[in-house]
Order: C-alpha cells, then structure tokens, then sequence
C-alpha cells in the first residue's frame, strides 16, 4: 500500500531536517525521499519543488541540499 496521501512537504522537510548533518547538509534526493516515504520519484521531486519554492532548502549540487534556516542543533 502506498503512502503518497500522508506524504507532504512537511512530512518531506521534518525527515530532511532530521536527516541533516551538522552543517545544515542533506544528502539525499528524490529517489531517497521517494523510497523513504513509499512514493513515487515524481511526487517526491515535486515535494522536493515545494521545499525549494518556500526557501526552505537549496540545491547545492547532486544527490545534497541546504537547509535555508538551518540553526545547530
């Protein structure tokens, strides 16, 4: 069973946000996001879309994203 109906931005940014290393560093992409959330990679690259369009995450390169607001834990 697929879990695409729980699976939002904030679901997506609260496990980035916990997935993060010190630096405020996630690395992972959509097919990471997809596998964690059981969703397919396109709604998880458009999840991953809805992060970047609110400024909470930046593309940094390949497969690694910035989180915008990142404060040390």
């Amino acid at each position: 069973m697929r879990r695409t109906k729980y699976f939002d931005w904030e679901q997506a940014f609260h496990f980035i946000w916990q997935n993060a290393d010190r630096d405020g560093i996630w690395h992972g992409d959509a097919v990471s996001l997809a596998e964690e959330f059981d969703a397919s990679e396109d709604d998880a690259e458009s999840v991953l879309d809805e992060l970047r369009h609110r400024r909470l995450i930046e593309k940094l390169y390949t497969r690694s994203f910035y989180l915008s607001n990142w404060r040390e834990r």
